[in-house]
């Protein structure tokens, strides 16, 4: 099995836990790409595209890493998240976290000020989580300066 390419989570094109680095590697394309897909479908779903980021991390073995059950790997993802959660890295993370919430309030509210040029029908709920978005990205990235 030596010649064969294999998914894996990637270590040098890594943001999080390497899922969407391991993509672009296993697919040869750039992993900024493969990034920009996953956030416009993590706007139009979030809850899946997060347990699907999420499951794909605990399927795929880590780079130079040996087959390991699913279990050990779960525990492996779990580490992973509580060690760059609690690195200097945290920082880095909570900023790009904020910047995702803002674009993701943002782009709430242009579709509820524009529906017909989205040509989308949001409640007006909608609206008030635009701008709880907004409202915790800007005080995430206000912390994190």
């Amino acid at each position: 099995m030596e010649g064969k390419k294999m998914l894996v989570r990637s270590k040098r094109n890594k943001v999080f836990l390497g899922v969407l680095g391991g993509i672009a590697e296993y697919f040869n394309v750039d992993p900024t790409l493969i990034r920009l897909i996953f956030i416009v479908l993590l706007v139009l779903s979030p809850v899946t595209m997060t347990i699907l980021y999420f499951l794909a991390a605990i399927v795929m073995p880590g780079e130079d890493e040996a087959e390991k059950p699913v279990e050990e790997r779960l525990d492996d993802v779990i580490r992973e998240v509580e060690n760059t959660l609690s690195s200097e890295e945290k920082n880095d993370l909570i900023k790009a976290l904020a910047l995702i919430l803002i674009i993701l309030g943002s782009l709430y509210l242009l579709t509820s000020a524009l529906p017909l040029l989205f040509m989308l029908k949001m409640p007006s709920g909608n609206t008030l989580l635009a701008l709880l978005l907004l409202g915790i990205g800007i005080i995430l990235l206000m912390r994190g300066e």
